[in-house]
């Protein structure tokens, strides 16, 4: 196997394990709050990591993607699977904002009426 193979692998496994982690975290948390296991939704955060990291996530279950930067964010959405849910957690322009709208399942940094007029 290549350098470049085993590389893949460990990143591969340090996904699998950290997205095991977080699970059971959060089921943990879910256990001692009451709370149905629907009521909350793991969204794996992607900015600065590689494209094949992001699909590595993909691969492990991961449906709900953010980024904090709107052009990242179209950027991957055009590069990967239609049935994922992306948000947007930094700032949005309102420049920006007719653009990367179509890929968005939720804007979580709405900053004021201009833009959420702009968005409409």
């Amino acid at each position: 196997m290549t350098p470049e193979g085993e590389q893949t692998m460990d990143v591969a496994g340090i996904l699998q394990q950290n997205l095991t982690d977080v699970r059971n975290q959060m089921d943990s948390a879910l256990r001692r709050s009451g709370r149905a296991a629907d009521a909350v939704r793991l969204v794996a955060v992607t900015k600065y990591a590689r494209l094949e990291w992001v699909r590595e996530l993909i691969a492990l279950g991961v449906r709900d993607l953010g980024e904090s930067r709107p052009q990242q964010l179209v950027e991957r959405a055009e590069q990967l699977d239609t049935d994922l849910r992306w948000h947007l957690t930094g700032p949005l322009q309102r420049n920006k904002a007719r653009r990367t709208l179509p890929y968005c399942s939720l804007i979580h940094s709405i900053d004021s009426l201009r833009l959420l007029e702009r968005l409409e």
